[in-house]
């Protein structure tokens, strides 16, 4: 990841700049693309038939199937919490077993190839276990790799920091891996391969007629990711807009439509709705603090912030009185005694919530999307504790057993089931 005050820095010697971004294919497989035995070979044999096309080829990879929750199950057995620096050596070894397998399946197969920890792929992190962030790129290893034809199998998800110490990425680590090479390399494109067909206009479990997105900004495409949609992580994006790098989402071993992450400018600015995107795991918290104080609320975020907690659609209905969203299922009960230790604050959590999100461009401009919207909510009988607007999204806080039902009653709402390709 490459946050907002920091750009992504690439050292290329005078010598490797020869070696440009024609032919290059750079391309990331997830874990479920990898999950068998058999699933690698698949892979090996679709790469090798771009290596034979004449392709030079940089793949990165994800821990094969399950193997993050195992390897976080096995941690679970010898400590509880584990350390963070000790789980992420731990965490690092999957996708260095996927890197190395891909590598010998290619090899079986005619195809030079050599796996990469992120390491030994030139890529430096900084930040804390779990949550590292790529601040530097040296390719000259994989560009030479490259020059004698072979094709770079890269471990994503990690790297080494300026003391050597190895750093996970967090969250959508190999993604983020995938695009911060391809912009490293000068590969105008990175590809995704998923078990999705590409970004759909909501989730596809939930409404049958979905349709592809063939083409959407990197904002848009941001916002999905952020509110719920698991096709790319939003710090992948960001990092793929700084650096002017596509992103094509497609299916690993399915073909079929795809979509493409781009700059999108003759769309932009024009009223209309993407895609439904919602959350399952939301919880509404109601911070009442006695004292009145200038800065009560600054202090309550910064104690939030102290504990790991990232409040959302923040509101203040009455003086002393702060109310948030927080996503995810971590238990609450350290944020919450610090907060009455600290401020005596007190709290109430209010669980079994979830939240429904309409993503696109100028939603408050004409016709205004939000009335219609509430329409629906209305219609159905849908409680919202907590709503947020802007002209990228729609965001309502509802119940958690009516999201399916709210989902689909948007999608056909919006006009997004009818066919748009």
């Amino acid at each position: 990841m490459v946050n907002s005050t920091q750009d992504l820095e690439v050292s290329l010697d005078p010598p490797l700049r020869k070696v440009r971004s024609e032919g290059l294919v750079v391309r990331k497989y997830g874990g479920s693309s990898l999950a068998t035995p058999r699933m690698v070979g698949d892979v090996a044999t679709e790469v090798a038939s771009l290596v034979e096309a004449g392709a030079r080829v940089v793949l990165v990879v994800s821990a094969m199937g399950d193997t993050t929750d195992r390897l976080i199950a096995l941690a679970g057995e010898f400590a509880e919490p584990p350390s963070p620096r000790e789980l992420d050596q731990l965490m690092a070894t999957g996708e260095q077993v996927s890197a190395s397998v891909l590598a010998m399946a290619l090899a079986e197969r005619g195809v030079e190839a050599v796996s990469l920890s992120g390491d030994q792929a030139g890529i430096e992190v900084s930040g804390d276990p779990g949550a590292g962030t790529i601040v530097r790129i040296d390719p000259e290893k994989i560009i030479t790799r490259l020059r004698d034809a072979q094709v770079v199998v890269v471990a994503g998800f990690q790297g080494r920091d300026a003391n050597g110490e190895l750093l996970t990425l967090g969250r959508g680590g190999s993604d983020t891996t995938a695009v911060a090479l391809a912009a490293a390399l000068g590969g105008p494109e990175c590809e995704i391969c998923t078990d999705v067909h590409g970004v759909r206009t909501a989730d596809p479990r939930i409404v049958p007629d979905t349709q592809p997105v063939q083409e959407i900004s990197y904002d848009a495409m941001v916002e999905l990711a952020g509110v719920g949609a698991r096709v790319l992580h939003p710090r992948s994006v960001e990092l793929a807009r700084r650096h002017g790098v596509a992103v094509r989402v497609t299916h690993s071993s399915d073909p079929g439509p795809s979509t493409v992450v781009t700059g999108e400018p003759s769309l932009e600015g024009t009223p209309r709705v993407i895609g439904i995107a919602h959350e399952r795991d939301v919880r509404l918290v109601r911070v009442e603090v006695s004292a009145s104080e200038p800065d009560q609320y600054a202090r309550v975020l910064t104690t939030l912030a102290g504990c790991g907690v990232k409040p959302e659609n923040l509101s203040w209905p009455d003086p002393g009185e702060l109310r948030f969203t927080v996503r995810g299922s971590e238990p609450l009960g350290r944020p919450i005694t610090e907060l009455a230790v600290e401020l005596d604050a007190r709290s109430t959590v209010f669980e079994e919530l979830g939240s429904v999100s309409v993503v696109g461009t100028a939603l408050l401009d004409p016709p205004g999307f939000l009335p219609e919207l509430l329409r629906v909510l209305a219609d159905h009988r849908v409680t919202v504790p907590a709503m947020t607007t802007s002209q990228s999204r729609l965001t309502a806080v509802i119940p958690a057993d009516a999201v399916d039902t709210t989902v689909r009653a948007l999608h056909e709402s919006f006009g997004l089931a009818e066919d748009r390709t």
